[in-house]
């Protein structure tokens, strides 16, 4: 049997082999900038950071994570930060805080405001509190003030204050143009984008093989969340999204529990560390939690590998993601006749929502500095300007539907889940009995579910997936779930 050493993979994390090292980042940041100014072309652009969110009282905060734009647009990552865009001018001012003596006591100096812009390429910074002078400066001149939607209470109040509006008022207000733009611009990821990706992925696949080696029958899901959690956070890297580690996959976004796993059961570890700048991966692995495949679950996980590599071959420029979703759909019931869990025409089961039973999500979604890049924009990410996203089950999850492009980032996510409460209530409602085997269903019932989830980047003529090569087929993951730990853990 081959050791797995946990303590040895927890010092090898890092910042080692960066080599967005090599990338001038100030100026990337302000190529950045001069673009969106020059396709905004008129007003001012508020961009604003976020500030520490208090958990139960002021002084004990969340961890603190910068918005993505402020991010994408500056590099810096500390509460309380705003910039204004002048696209007439083509300058940026960064306001900042400077730290009062109670602030450096408590939390150190920190980095000087000069600092700060030096580091997002910004030529000038100004106190905070001028931020408001600035503001109502420019609605005296006329000039439209662009912004994007805030996602959060905080931010949508800080925004009416700076303004002097009510909070529906700024919900209204919310710049299309801004929107568009951005969206187009984040979409395409660099070489330098796509590096920050790929070394957040280096880190989740130690996440994922640890939970592999690790997983025995009688622990917890929450110890193995535990650790995968552990080995981020010892190379200095948050989580993108909080993981989702549980014998119960059916339930898409179950959270880790004192749930003990039980021998002949599958355990789905979708979890994803960010890179050094804040860059997200996401990855899904299903397997059993004794190491090996019942002849079951080696066919479920067979029919969701075949659905997963398929789309992957399919994702090219110009194909809609909406068309490798039902394509998706559509091998997905194939393959269910075949195990006698559904019957009828393919195309017209997919056209119904049938195979939304066993399916009930889209195939993917992009992703990049979000897990689900942009959603704060809502649709006009992942849909056409002249497309609405559908009402139907399961397809109304489709996040991304739009034509692809060479630079997108996406996940392909397929899976298979039996769901009780869904069966039953379908079974009850005699929803889509021409295409449901619903006599056989009851020795599925508590199967679970399973979901293979990958990074890809769409290329000038197909697609390339993204990452070290995580354990996938049925021998890769075997072979990782025996894998011995070495080594205490939790490690000291």
């Amino acid at each position: 049997m081959v050791e797995y050493n946990i303590n040895e993979q927890l010092k090898t994390g890092g910042r080692v082999n960066d080599k967005t090292a090599a990338f001038n980042w100030p100026e990337i940041y302000r190529n950045r900038r001069d673009r969106i100014r020059a396709l905004i072309g008129n007003g001012v652009i508020l961009w604003l950071g976020n500030s520490l969110q208090p958990r139960n009282y002021e002084g004990n905060t969340y961890p603190f994570r910068q918005n993505s734009h402020f991010l994408y647009y500056t590099g810096l990552s500390r509460p309380d930060l705003a910039m204004l865009s002048f696209p007439d001018s083509g300058r940026d001012v960064l306001f900042a805080a400077s730290p009062d003596m109670d602030t450096v006591v408590w939390n150190g100096p920190g980095c000087s405001i000069g600092d700060l812009a030096r580091d997002g390429g910004i030529d000038t910074v100004e106190e905070l509190k001028q931020l408001e002078n600035h503001l109502d400066l420019a609605r005296k001149q006329g000039r439209t003030i662009h912004y994007l939607p805030p996602y959060s209470a905080s931010s949508m109040y800080r925004i009416a204050g700076l303004l002097k509006a009510e909070p529906d008022e700024i919900k209204a207000g919310v710049s299309r143009i801004l929107m568009e733009e951005v969206s187009k611009q984040r979409s395409v990821k660099s070489e330098a984008e796509i590096i920050q990706i790929e070394d957040a992925l280096s880190i989740t696949d130690r996440m994922h093989r640890a939970c592999m080696a690790a997983a025995r029958p009688g622990m917890r899901e929450i110890e193995l969340s535990g650790l995968i959690q552990s080995i981020a956070l010892s190379c200095n890297r948050q989580q993108a999204f909080n993981p989702i580690v549980t014998v119960h996959g059916e339930v898409l976004h179950n959270d880790s529990s004192e749930t003990v796993i039980r021998d002949g059961q599958l355990l789905l570890n979708d979890s994803g560390a960010e890179s050094p700048m804040w860059y997200a991966s996401d990855i899904t692995r299903t397997f059993p939690v004794n190491g090996k495949f019942t002849e079951i679950q080696k066919e479920m996980y067979r029919i969701v590998l075949r659905v997963q590599l398929e789309a992957i071959e399919m994702a090219k420029p110009g194909i809609t993601y909406r068309d490798v979703h039902s394509a998706a759909c559509r091998i997905l019931v194939e393959e269910l006749q075949t195990l006698g869990l559904m019957k009828g025409d393919p195309s017209e089961a997919v056209e119904s929502g049938a195979h939304a039973l066993f399916f009930p999500h889209g195939i993917g979604h992009m992703m990049g500095l979000d897990v689900h890049d942009m959603e704060d924009l809502g649709d006009i990410v992942g849909y056409n300007k002249k497309e609405t996203r559908s009402g139907q089950f399961g397809l109304k999850y489709l996040r991304l539907s739009r034509p692809l492009e060479p630079g997108f980032v996406l996940t392909v996510e397929p899976g298979i889940y039996f769901i009780p409460a869904l069966i039953e209530r379908w079974r009850n409602e005699r929803q889509h009995e021409a295409f449901i085997h619903y006599d056989r269903l009851e020795d599925f019932e508590s199967f679970g579910g399973i979901r293979v989830e990958d990074n890809i980047l769409v290329t000038s003529s197909g697609a390339r997936l993204l990452g070290p090569g995580i354990p996938k087929t049925i021998p890769e993951i075997e072979e990782a779930c025996s894998r011995a730990v070495q080594g205490e853990w939790p490690p000291m």
